[in-house]
């Protein structure tokens, strides 16, 4: 059930990603000392993911707010940018969707990452 519903989250995703088709470049210079994100994600692009990711994963994103949710995909998408390694980028997503006692699978992370990499 969970790959049927990550699998439905993706395909929504990129099937708006179709229909508002490409949005301008919102990235920004990194800074190295920074804990935030170096992209920043079309609010469209990352309103979409919020849904879907909670749609999605409802034991993750439960008493998250919005801004935190997308914070993972902003994290993830400088990430992708910065050219870090696919494994790294997942290992990363696990982290970042820690909620108390419950953490992301492999699985899961995959999804989350292939969704997010959509939006980059």
């Amino acid at each position: 059930m969970r790959r049927t519903t990550a699998a439905i989250a993706a395909g929504t995703t990129v099937f708006v990603l179709f229909l508002s088709g490409c949005g301008e470049d919102t990235s920004v210079a990194a800074d190295p000392t920074s804990t935030t994100p170096a992209v920043q994600v079309d609010p469209g692009k990352a309103a979409m993911f919020v849904v879907s990711y909670r749609n999605a994963f409802p034991k993750l994103a439960q008493d998250r707010d919005d801004a935190a949710v997308r914070g993972v995909l902003d994290h993830t998408c400088s990430d992708v940018a910065a050219g870090v390694s696919e494994a790294d980028t997942v290992a990363g997503v696990v982290r970042r969707t820690e909620n108390g006692a419950t953490t992301a699978t492999q699985e899961e992370a995959q999804a989350i990452y292939e969704m997010a990499e959509l939006m980059c």
